[in-house]
């Protein structure tokens, strides 16, 4: 890295790119604040401020972008600080939601073009307040999720219908199981006695109609 503070503006159009170059130390604060804050001119202007290949070694530069970030704000501009570094991004983290930080300016633009894009639909986005939603497309989200949950509690009563139903029909299917083989047991119980007279009776049928009559039957041979 070089010890030497190096600096280069380029200028085009709204946009206005400032780099630095080398170890930013405390004896460069006020050189770096007077070339930031005098290229500031007009309106409407994109500062880019490239940091790639420069390096801080006072806590104090900080500050100074933030009165930087303020300044362009007062002149309806924005301020976009480029770089990709892990010791940069380190520097700038206790502020990162605060500043535009993008890896190049090409990644920038992307960006900026896709929030200009939702913009036209309604849509902004701020780091400080995040996403807002414009009132006629804030009624059209709320529709779109009041349906969504209606139908969701649509599904979800269908469903609790459902398993209802099954579990009805299961109890009526138990319920029908134990009544036969309670039947049955009664039936077996009261061939009994015609089996130890050597009658050949078969009692594996499981059916109503069998078990009522061998009941009339039973009745007929008690009454004779």
């Amino acid at each position: 890295m070089n010890e030497n503070l190096d600096f280069a503006m380029e200028v085009s159009q709204n946009e206005i790119m400032l780099e630095f170059k080398g170890i930013l130390k405390s004896q460069h604060l006020q050189a770096v604040r007077e070339r930031l804050f005098s290229s500031v001119e007009g309106t409407n202007k994109i500062y880019f401020v490239v940091l790639e290949q420069a390096r801080f070694r006072d806590k104090n530069f900080l500050g100074m972008f933030l009165e930087m970030l303020n300044f362009v704000k007062g002149k309806d501009s924005e301020l976009v600080i480029i770089f990709h570094n892990e010791e940069s991004r380190e520097f700038f983290s206790p502020f990162s939601h605060i500043f535009k930080i993008y890896d190049s300016r090409d990644s920038y633009r992307k960006d900026s073009d896709f929030w200009k894009k939702l913009k036209a639909t309604g849509i902004t986005y701020n780091k400080s307040t995040g996403i807002r939603l414009a009132p006629g497309i804030a009624v059209i989200v709320l529709f779109l999720f009041a349906g969504w949950l209606l139908t969701l509690f649509s599904i979800i009563s269908g469903q609790d219908k459902d398993i209802r139903q099954r579990e009805e029909a299961l109890r009526d299917l138990q319920n029908n199981y134990m009544r036969s083989v309670q039947a049955l047991e009664e039936l077996k119980a009261s061939v009994a006695p015609l089996k130890s007279l050597g009658f050949d009776i078969d009692t594996t049928e499981n059916t109503q109609g069998v078990i009522s009559d061998w009941n009339e039957f039973l009745k007929e041979k008690e009454e004779k």
